[in-house]
């Protein structure tokens, strides 16, 4: 007789024909269940135990018919790096009881009749087979499906998968479709990556320029790496580390799963990103030093130390060291700025010479003890820069020559090195700008050399910020000055006439600028009329509405000999010069006003207070000839 192969089922009776059908399998392959455990399972290793049927609402027994069950099957696939005698599937009711999984009072009977038998233990397969007889009641077999444990006595367990695969029997042999547990074994991240770097040391010959730190001898490990990937790994130059400009590290390798930084200032690579120790390896086996010092058996330093680290994220991280030996091929003198082979210098315009070398400069020479000359060069200098030497007390004679828009001046004469030490540190620059200077900081480039007569050093450079002065604002009433140029009294002075009773008269003419070389806006300014003669009766006044639409202030003060009008306020320049045309002077003397000279001075200032140089109009009152 034929019955549904959706489940196992038992003919129970023949009534004719047809079958008569009872099921009574355990499902556990049902589509809307996930039968004893999912396919997939991390067990940590804080753990020594797993449950094989992870949701105890997730089990399916049918229970149809009073059958007995006559076993349960279990066969334990474990992977060849594992020992099969460290491992199995058992059961155990008080684990099961303590998580809540069954109750203890319904199955103390059952407890006694259950029967554990082990089976074949196949070593070369790595296969272990376990019964579990007696189990009678369905509701038997479900308890012993929710105390099956998995676990080990062993002190580290492998990461590969293991396979427990569950049939169950009736006593008549029926068995139920094979039901199958995988998991993994997912231990503790508590093992750093080690780095371990067979040939540690390397030489670098001056004429190579770079070589490879590893070149493939650099290996990562880590115990934990079947679970947790490398985070994250750095290279670095430690020790006596003078510049990152002549000497560097370079990674000639590429990933998709790390990113790559370098940090300019500390010449440190950087790589972050989840992959393997071989992905990492690969990378730190591509890293180069590179060396482009002219002479580097000159260097106060033989070797340098690149230290590779490796970082899984949560241990400490693995390192070890390369030594990088500095192989010289020649002896030239080595000119060092305090150890740098550079320097900054500020020189404020209007101030004294600047020492652009001071006691900074060390030379040394590993086959002379004598420099046979120095040559220091100004870069593009002005005619208005200056640099002197003091060689007081030596043999040393100075020789000065321009080449194109520099500027150079040699040293000559053999004499000790820390002779020309002291020589070359009394090195000084100044300069006059032209006023008004510029607005900003500008920048002299001063190279130096020096030389034992058959080898020249290397070049060291000194940067000259030039700081200049906050100059003034410029008002001017010559339209063809030079704007570069402060207005000399010339430019800066008017003359106007006023016939009595004809003003008011308009003291700015329209050709009148404005401007400040350092400064966009004005911070004021200030109108002042002296040589009064009538009194009150002068006025110098400007136009007040105009003012206050671009927010500046007017303050006026009168008094028997002077008129003063105050501008405050923040505004462009050439607002400022439209205030400025608005000024006019009367005078309200209608009885023989007094004749003679009257004067108004205008000063403007910038935002930060520096004034501008007095415009002057000179206005020139007469009487009229009255019938």
């Amino acid at each position: 007789n034929t019955c549904s192969i959706d489940h196992l089922w038992k003919c129970t009776a023949v009534v004719g024909e047809q079958s008569v059908c009872q099921h009574v399998a355990v499902d556990l392959n049902a589509a809307d269940k996930t039968t004893l455990n999912p396919l997939f399972t991390l067990f940590h290793s804080a753990d020594v135990t797993l449950f094989l049927v992870k949701d105890p609402k997730q089990l399916d027994v049918a229970e149809f018919g009073d059958e007995d069950w006559q076993y349960i099957e279990i066969q334990l696939a474990v992977p060849p790096s594992s020992s099969i005698f460290s491992e199995e599937v058992a059961y155990s009711r008080n684990q099961a009881i303590s998580k809540g999984r069954i109750s203890t009072s319904d199955y103390t009977a059952l407890d006694n009749a259950i029967r554990e038998e082990d089976g074949i233990v196949d070593i070369i397969s790595g296969l272990k087979h376990k019964r579990f007889v007696r189990l009678s009641r369905p509701a038997n077999l479900t308890h012993v499906l929710l105390s099956l444990v998995y676990r080990h006595s062993a002190t580290t367990v492998g990461g590969e998968y293991r396979n427990v695969t569950v049939t169950i029997a009736d006593v008549h042999g029926n068995n139920t479709p094979t039901a199958t547990v995988t998991f993994r074994y997912v231990g503790a991240n508590d093992h750093s990556p080690v780095v371990n770097i067979k040939n540690n040391v390397t030489d670098l010959v001056e004429s190579q320029v770079e070589v490879c730190v590893t070149c493939g001898s650099l290996t990562v490990t880590d115990d934990d790496h079947d679970f947790f990937p490398i985070k994250s790994a750095s290279v670095r130059l430690v020790g006596d580390v003078e510049s990152f400009l002549y000497q560097r590290l370079e990674l000639r390798a590429t990933s998709s799963l790390i990113n790559v930084t370098y940090n300019v200032a500390t010449g440190e690579i950087s790589l972050v990103g989840d992959a393997s120790e071989m992905e990492y390896q690969a990378m730190l086996n591509a890293v180069i030093y590179a060396n482009t010092f002219e002479d580097i058996g000159g260097l106060p330093f033989d070797h340098v130390v690149v230290v590779f680290g490796v970082s899984d994220g949560q241990n400490t991280p693995g390192t070890a060291d390369v030594i990088v030996r500095l192989i010289n091929v020649n002896n030239r003198p080595v000119l060092m700025l305090n150890g740098r082979l550079s320097e900054n210098v500020s020189f404020h315009e209007g101030g004294n010479p600047v020492a652009l070398l001071s006691n900074s400069v060390r030379i040394t020479d590993s086959d002379n003890k004598y420099l046979a000359g120095a040559t220091i060069t100004l870069v593009q200098n002005q005619t208005t820069d200056f640099i002197s030497v003091s060689t007081s007390g030596t043999t040393i004679t100075v020789a000065t020559f321009r080449q194109g828009v520099d500027f150079r001046l040699e040293l000559r004469g053999k004499a000790l090195i820390e002779v020309y030490e002291k020589v070359i540190s009394s090195f000084t620059f100044s300069t006059a700008l032209p006023r008004p200077s510029l607005p900003t900081v500008v920048y002299r480039l001063v190279t130096l050399t020096v030389s034992d007569g058959t080898n020249t050093s290397n070049v060291v450079e000194v940067h000259v910020g030039i700081i200049p002065l906050n100059d003034g604002p410029i008002v001017q009433f010559n339209p063809h000055a030079d704007p570069d140029k402060f207005a000399s009294l010339s430019d800066r002075s008017h003359a106007i006439a006023m016939t009595e009773e004809n003003g008011p008269v308009v003291v700015v003419p329209d050709t009148t600028t404005a401007r400040d070389v350092d400064s966009r806006n004005a911070g004021g300014a200030t109108l002042q009329l002296h040589d009064v003669k009538d009194g009150l009766k002068e006025i110098l006044s400007v136009n007040k509405s105009l003012a206050q639409t671009f927010g500046i202030e007017v303050n006026v003060s009168v008094s028997w000999t002077s008129v003063n009008i105050t501008l405050r306020g923040i505004a462009l320049f050439q607002v400022y010069r439209q205030v400025l045309l608005t000024l006019q002077y009367d005078n309200k003397e209608i009885i023989e006003p007094q004749e003679g000279f009257r004067t108004v001075f205008i000063t403007l200032v910038d935002e930060q207070g520096a004034p501008s140089l007095p415009a002057i109009i000179t206005v020139t009152v007469t009487r009229r000839n009255d019938p």
